[in-house]
């Protein structure tokens, strides 16, 4: 994973910072897009020894990139900070905040009239980074040694696109499956389940390192005109 990861970086950072596009058959393909995310997840516990299996709603927030090899296949990768856990009506509820990297593969088309339905699957890994109990009563302790503090699963959704001026907007709906057994007791099988709403705006890397490069350019011009213009400048021409 790790080293996954540290490839589709490298190949971010060299994307912005050349803005080449692949040739294939005299056709440019490839398009790198980065942006923010935020959305809300409902998660449950598979089994906790009977208690908190109930549906705790959360929150997550960070940032999104999306390398594309064709306009209909990418890769997806993100860094999100959210929470989820899960509640007891007799009980409370269990909150756990984590840092989450998930890698997904992305494949858009055309339909029910609309041109940028998506639909991804791939992996994630999770590092809990703080949590609780929560009693009814409005008692607070932290989480105990019992609960392990990593994570990796799967995941499956699907959304739409809709590209605006200045970016694309997205929004899509995400199951998570938790494969990892985060509970230390060998007898108790815990796994997390979640259902998840994200909504996205990416911006076209590529798109945006030649504006700003024309933007230089031009400006660059513009000043050479101007200190040919400037007041009390005498060019001499001599043959």
């Amino acid at each position: 994973m790790k080293k996954i990861l540290l490839v589709i970086t490298a190949l971010l950072s060299y994307g912005i910072a050349s803005a080449q596009l692949f040739t294939v058959f005299g056709h440019d393909v490839g398009f790198i897009y980065l942006g923010p995310k935020l959305g809300m997840n409902f998660s449950k516990f598979t089994d906790f020894n009977g208690m908190y299996e109930d549906n705790k709603f959360g929150y997550e927030l960070g940032a999104v990139g999306e390398f594309g090899f064709t306009s209909r296949f990418s890769i997806q990768t993100e860094l999100v900070f959210f929470n989820k856990g899960s509640k007891d009506e007799n009980f409370g509820k269990i909150r756990m905040n984590y840092i989450g990297i998930p890698l997904l593969a992305k494949y858009t088309f055309k339909a029910f009239g609309l041109s940028n339905i998506y639909a991804m699957g791939g992996t994630f890994a999770n590092v809990r980074v703080g949590g609780e109990v929560i009693y009814d009563n409005g008692e607070t302790f932290p989480l105990g040694s019992d609960l392990k503090k990593y994570e990796w699963g799967l995941g499956l959704g699907a959304g739409a696109e809709y590209k605006l001026k200045s970016g694309i907007a997205g929004l899509d709906l995400r199951y998570y499956l938790g494969i990892t057994d985060i509970h230390s007791n060998d007898n108790i099988k815990t796994r997390t389940r979640s259902i998840e709403i994200v909504l996205s705006y990416k911006f076209d890397m590529v798109d945006l390192f030649f504006k700003l490069k024309k933007k230089n350019n031009n400006n660059d011009v513009e000043s050479v005109e101007g200190e040919q213009n400037v007041k009390g400048l005498k060019v001499e021409n001599r043959n």
